[in-house]
């Protein structure tokens, strides 16, 4: 009798124990579904340098991409590359907002104004492509810069915050 009644409390107790790893695992996966940049925008720039040497070209891609982590807090992600002889910037922005800051920025009277002059002695832009859903204002105001653009809207992704 004494058996069985540890059989079944010992069962019950498991029981319980699983429901409540299922209900904890449900409510992470609710978190991390949460946590994803829905709207995120991605600025994939192909550059080549402006005459300049690969070691200033490394000193200055460091400084701008320090200044743009300071200035703008909902940048994601700010990294240059080499791909061959040329340069690719991948700007990660958390929405068209954020992107649009950007661009106010680096526009006439903006706060980096005067660094992107520096950026556009350092680096030719060859081609902007532009990742993500974005309004035809967003695309009239980027397109003002007369810089090769494409925009690709968004399919299917996920992106952790």
């Amino acid at each position: 009798m004494k058996k069985l009644l540890f059989t079944i409390i010992s069962f019950l107790i498991l029981i319980s124990c699983s429901e409540t790893i299922k209900k904890e695992t449900k409510k992470s996966t609710l978190s991390k579904e949460k946590a994803f940049v829905e709207n995120e925008i991605i600025a994939l720039v192909l550059m080549k340098s402006n005459g300049k040497t690969i070691e200033e070209i490394n000193k200055f891609s460091n400084f701008y991409t320090n200044i743009v982590e300071q200035n703008e807090l909902n940048s994601y992600g700010w990294a240059h590359y080499q791909k061959g002889e040329n340069i690719v910037l991948i700007e990660r922005y958390k929405d068209e907002a954020a992107h649009l800051n950007h661009i106010n920025n680096i526009s006439p009277g903006g706060i980096l104004e005067k660094e992107f002059v520096q950026f556009l002695e350092h680096f030719e832009i060859v081609e902007i492509d532009v990742y993500g859903t974005v309004t035809d204002k967003h695309k009239s105001i980027i397109n003002s810069f007369n810089f090769p653009t494409s925009y690709n809207t968004t399919l299917a992704k996920y992106s952790r915050d």
